[in-house]
């Protein structure tokens, strides 16, 4: 009949070790987690949520509902001292009523946190003062919710001097009274600017200004450094930091690694969801003191990484991770035979390749997005 037996035509090996964390939410007893202080999170209803020293996220989109996975980020510093509860209690210019703790309408955590801002002039404004510092990227955010009259209007976020946020859709109030995370992210030049004002100024679109007694919700303002809005770092009268999270196989202290893991030939696959391409390691082998790796780099320029006895391997190149979505690498090894590939690419290979050794841990490391 000229068919083939299913047998032949279909490898049967299955992967050694496979973590599908966006299906099964649970982290298996061979990893170790760890993280120095409360995270927050998108549960499977959207609802922010926190959690605990240590505790693992398994993030949502606040929108779809689908599952993202494993949320891994690096540590970062929310400098607004009361981000839970913007109004009042912020020591710098304000305009406006804010009654924090309104029983109007849940925060996005499903408390009664959320802060009510009643305009009472057509040039509302609410700032936090502080230094910021030259060549930095800095990034604000916050929750808002139309009230009165500001359905479809938008927030503009200013980080010290001009430029400020441009009207667009990063910063617009939703028009069907759901909640929705604003942000704007912009990098200081090469002076530092002192007494600078960092904020919010509502706006009417497509431009204008609010009259007074409209009204938009706030919750969760947040100042970090970076090129993007991190989770979440809840702050009650002074700065907070939110640790990395780190998660592990260590080969000290069982036999997973050995189990898992061959020294002569393999493959490392990943399935990750980026919200930038910053060059940090999504997954690697090593030896802890960084002399013999092998992984995979969330880079524009070089996804495959690898070092043997304290000399690089070279940095293979297939392409660029797509921001904002679902990437998929594999990197195979094996003596003088090594590929890459990304998102199905034809593999950049390498036929000069010496092998780590002495490799003890293997890390799931992605600092920028999730899992």
């Amino acid at each position: 009949t000229g068919e083939v037996a299913a047998s032949q035509d279909y490898p049967n090996q299955r992967p050694a070790l496979d973590f599908n964390f966006a299906q099964e939410k649970v982290l298996d007893p061979r990893l170790m987690f760890a993280r120095d202080g409360d995270a927050a999170y998108y549960d499977e209803f959207g609802v922010v949520k926190f959690a605990g020293r240590n505790e693992p996220r398994f993030d949502h989109d606040p929108v779809t509902r689908e599952s993202k996975g494993l949320l891994m980020e690096e540590t970062r510093t929310n400098y607004f001292p009361y981000g839970t509860t913007p109004g009042d209690l912020w020591s710098s210019s304000k305009s406006g009523t804010f009654d924090e703790y309104t029983t109007e309408t849940t925060a996005p955590d499903g408390t009664f946190t959320a802060t009510k801002w009643t305009f009472t002039n057509n040039d509302p404004y609410l700032y936090h003062q502080m230094t910021l510092n030259a060549n930095t990227s800095y990034t604000v955010s916050m929750w808002v919710k139309a009230g009165t009259n500001m359905a479809g209007d938008y927030v503009q976020i200013r980080i010290g001097g001009a430029p400020y946020s441009p009207n667009g859709d990063d910063i617009t109030i939703p028009a069907d009274g759901t909640w929705k995370r604003l942000s704007y992210t912009k990098t200081v030049g090469g002076s530092a600017e002192n007494s600078a004002n960092i904020g919010f100024e509502p706006q009417v679109k497509p431009s204008g200004n609010p009259a007074s007694g409209d009204v938009i919700y706030i919750w969760g303002a947040q100042l970090e450094v970076g090129g993007y809005a991190s989770s979440f770092i809840p702050t009650y009268g002074r700065t907070q930091t939110r640790g990395a999270d780190l998660l592990v196989i260590d080969g000290d202290d069982s036999t997973a690694l050995s189990d898992v893991y061959n020294d002569q030939e393999g493959t490392l696959v990943v399935e990750y969801h980026n919200v930038t391409t910053d060059g940090s390691y999504v997954a690697t082998i090593d030896d802890g003191s960084g002399d013999n790796r092998f992984g995979i780099s969330n880079s524009n320029s070089s996804q495959g990484i690898s070092v043997s006895g304290g000399s690089s391997q070279g940095q293979l190149d297939n392409g660029t991770p797509i921001v904002g979505a679902t990437n998929k690498m594999a990197h195979a090894y094996k003596l003088n035979d090594r590929g890459l590939s990304l998102n199905g690419n034809n593999a950049t290979q390498d036929n000069g390749f010496a092998l780590p050794t002495g490799i003890r841990f293997i890390w799931i490391m992605l600092i920028s997005g999730k899992r």
